[in-house]
């Protein structure tokens, strides 16, 4: 079993809940002049998440390299 990583966590749970709201509109807004918009919004909720999702998973990742690969020693060696 291949397991995932944590954005894919993240993604899975973000196309989830938009997923839902697209259910919603699809099943309930029968004008389809008001379900184009609310759509395309829904979109944009979508792409705007992940790229929230995407860049703290970057930050932190690079923040956990860097704490990983620090040395004390050197860092606050004395000459």
């Amino acid at each position: 079993i291949k397991e995932k990583t944590m954005l894919q966590s993240i993604n899975t749970s973000i196309d989830t809940v938009q997923g839902a709201k697209t259910a919603f509109v699809n099943t309930f807004v029968t004008n389809e002049a008001f379900k184009k918009p609310l759509q395309t919004y829904i979109d944009s909720q979508t792409s705007f998440a992940k790229s929230i999702a995407k860049s703290t998973n970057d930050f932190f990742t690079t923040v956990g390299q860097s704490i990983a690969g620090f040395d004390m020693k050197k860092a606050f060696a004395t000459k």
